[in-house]
């Protein structure tokens, strides 16, 4: 063979090559490209269409004119460049939302069924255009030919060092080609299947990671290439291991979330299979939507307890208020009794220890009250250890007897500033809980006192209570035998209707954790699951002095004239108090309601010198009626009663043209003194009868 011959034969050969080269690699480029461009719009329209349906579980009859926020959904991932189309049809072929502009003929669609309650009821469909694809392929045609003449070229003219340089050009340029899949806004990395060593089990490699990829989990390009994607993304990655590997080569797509140990970032992940021995996934970070859904559920919560405790105040209140129309009636009929007898009745011993005991559960319906939010606290300097002993008695009855109880109080404590009926719920709630974690069995609780002088390191941490300041503090300790408790229910013990005693209702120490927030005491427990608990409250130490009651002789009565008009819905009330009012020498009218209370008004007049009227009343209550019978004669005094405190009865600032206020329960005692003080006429000269005279108590 020639020389000639053997060039034209090289020559041929080279533009043969080259030739071959300019079809085969834009055609090979259309099919990868083709099938990234499927993989991706399958990826796409699945999540769009998971989160269509979630919108349309959520409002199933009125989601189809939802579409403001079906067109925030759809237009999420939207290709940038404009060339993606993203409809949501119904089955009757009505559009309800569409994003992005139609592709024209050009396009490869993707149809994606939407499902309500396992039903069809419409489709995503997604077009994506050919155009900027064909249009790529074929600027890689035309770079392959022109890489093709530059062969020939190269091979003709050129010299090694000058072919390798051209080669390094179009590295680059293909380098530079592959960044323009870094513009998604979710973040993409491919996968390489790597077969198992020794017959294991498969893993995956990292190929690449577009830029969204890499700033999401802060990687580097060139670091993690070829490295564990397993190792690379975490463990929440390797879980998923089997659900990963099952893609290959397979259509489908697995979701799945992924979060990131000791980050807090939540990430919602779309994998499928581009290719043969290739695995793709797509991140969404969706810790704020996370985040979005724990404040929304920590709310409810907070709405859910306020909700309880609301309740629970509404029903305590309610009961309190009966109550005193009890005692209201009890009292009144017991103090009759009282001045009826003789001075040295042996009788009248057993009578005042029957008042002792209605004013103890007036005490508790004032506790109800104050902790349904409807009662008032007296907050004054007080003695802890003489609140302590008053409640000997009390306390006898509360721990039972094969519980061994004992005092260590110690001498000279400085005073706490506290409501005294609180103390004394807070100190019972402990004792209570206390017995139950004897569980039926012997045991012993003590109760202390003492004083301390916390330091500022003391109170830094907050564990003791976030109000507390360093200084002087007095220390109530009630400490148990019983069964213990564990962190866990250590951590709910405070929390409403939390309770692990089948007879219980799990409100005694939420109640006391309310109490000592309101006195600005701090709280410390220290228990072991059988080795016994120690509640220690901590109370700051008063500089005021402790107020000395000094007991005053109450007047002889003298006997009152005049009309006065009751007015209660109790008929025990109106049986009681109407009996009350007589033996003081009063004419009494009745009446049971506020519309009674003014039609009496309005008969009698004049001869009506003063009205006792209930505020909680059927029909018309008694701030309507007080202002209706102000409107026929201003000068009428009324006297306020209510079993509820004055400042909650009269909050609206509706009462304050009342004479008096007489709170429920009340004595004959008291009903005396804001009669007489409000009466329009003069007491009568002289004494009553010695049956009627100076009450023995």
């Amino acid at each position: 063979m020639t020389r000639d011959s053997a060039q034209r034969r090289t020559r041929w050969l080279v533009w043969g090559i080259s030739g071959l080269i300019s079809v085969l690699v834009p055609l090979l480029f259309f099919q990868g490209s083709y099938q990234y461009l499927r993989g991706v719009m399958e990826a796409r329209t699945e999540l769009r269409a998971r989160e269509v349906s979630q919108l349309i579980a959520a409002n199933p009859a009125m989601w189809r004119y939802e579409e403001i926020r079906l067109t925030e959904l759809l237009e999420r991932g939207l290709a940038e460049d404009r060339s993606e189309s993203v409809e949501l049809v119904t089955t009757d072929g009505d559009v309800v939302a569409r994003q992005g502009r139609p592709p024209g003929s050009l396009q490869v669609g993707h149809l994606h069924p939407i499902y309500d309650a396992g039903q069809v009821i419409g489709q995503l469909r997604v077009a994506y255009s050919l155009r900027p694809l064909l249009l790529r392929t074929l600027v890689v045609g035309l770079g392959s030919l022109a890489t093709a003449l530059l062969a020939v070229f190269v091979f003709r003219k050129l010299s090694l060092r000058e072919i390798h340089e051209s080669a390094q050009a179009l590295e680059e340029s293909e380098q530079r080609y592959r960044s323009l899949y870094g513009s998604m806004r979710e973040g993409l990395a491919i996968h390489r299947v790597v077969p198992g060593e020794q017959g294991g089990p498969p893993t995956l490699a990292i190929l690449d990671a577009n830029p969204n990829c890499l700033a999401m989990f802060g990687l580097d390009r060139r670091a993690i290439r070829g490295g564990d994607s397993f190792a690379t993304f975490g463990a929440g990655l390797r879980e998923h291991r089997a659900e990963l590997l099952g893609l290959e080569g397979r259509e489908g797509i697995a979701s799945f979330e992924l979060t990131l140990p000791g980050q807090g970032r939540h990430f919602l992940v779309e994998a499928f299979s581009p290719g043969q021995g290739q695995i793709a996934t797509l991140f969404e970070d969706i810790t704020q939507r996370r985040r979005s859904e724990e404040e929304r559920l920590h709310l409810e919560r907070q709405l859910l307890h306020a909700q309880k405790l609301e309740s629970l105040g509404i029903l305590s209140g309610g009961i309190a208020h009966d109550f005193n129309n009890l005692l209201t009636a009890i009292q009144g009929f017991l103090n009759l009794v009282q001045v009826q007898l003789e001075p040295g009745s042996p009788a009248l011993r057993h009578l005042d220890a029957m008042e002792h005991v209605l004013l103890r559960a007036a005490d508790l319906t004032r506790q109800m009250l104050a902790y349904s939010g409807r009662g008032r606290f007296i907050v004054q300097p007080h003695s802890l250890n003489q609140i302590i002993q008053g409640m000997h008695d009390l306390v006898k009855v509360t721990v039972p007897k094969k519980i061994s109880l004992s005092f260590d109080l110690a001498l000279g404590l400085p005073p706490i500033e506290a409501d005294a009926t609180q103390i004394q719920q807070v100190l019972l709630n402990l004792l209570t809980n206390a017995s139950e974690a004897m569980e039926g069995q012997e045991g012993a609780i003590r109760v202390a006192t003492r004083t301390l002088e916390l330091g500022p390191e003391d109170v830094a941490d907050g564990r003791l209570g976030e109000d507390l300041g360093p200084g002087p503090h007095v220390i109530l300790e009630v400490s148990d035998t019983g069964c213990g408790m564990s962190p866990e229910v250590q951590a709910r013990i405070f929390d409403p209707f939390y309770t692990t005693k089948t007879t219980g209702r799990g409100l005694g120490l939420s109640a006391l954790l309310g109490i000592l927030r309101g006195h600005h005491a701090g709280l410390q427990i220290d228990s072991r699951p059988g080795e016994g608990t120690t509640f220690r409250i901590y109370f700051r130490a008063s500089a005021l002095a402790l107020e000395v009651k000094e007991a005053r002789p109450r007047p002889p009565w003298t006997r009152l004239q005049g009309t006065v008009l009751l007015v209660d819905d109790e008929e025990m009330i109106l049986s009681s108090v109407s009996d009350m009012l007589a033996s003081m020498g009063l004419q009494v009218h009745t009446a049971r309601d506020g519309r009674q209370a003014v039609a009496s008004v309005q008969k009698e007049g004049a001869s009506l010198d003063l009205v006792l009227m209930d505020i909680t009343m059927p029909r018309m209550d008694g701030l309507e009626a007080l202002r209706l019978i102000h409107q026929l004669d201003p000068a009428k005094p009324v006297i306020l009663s209510s079993g509820y405190s004055e400042h909650e009865s009269i909050r609206d600032g509706s009462g304050e043209q009342a004479a008096g206020f007489l709170p429920k329960p009340y004595s004959i005692h008291d009903l005396y003194a804001m009669v007489a003080s409000h009466l329009a006429v003069r007491p009568r000269e002289g004494q009553i009868p010695p049956t009627q005279g100076t009450l023995p108590f």
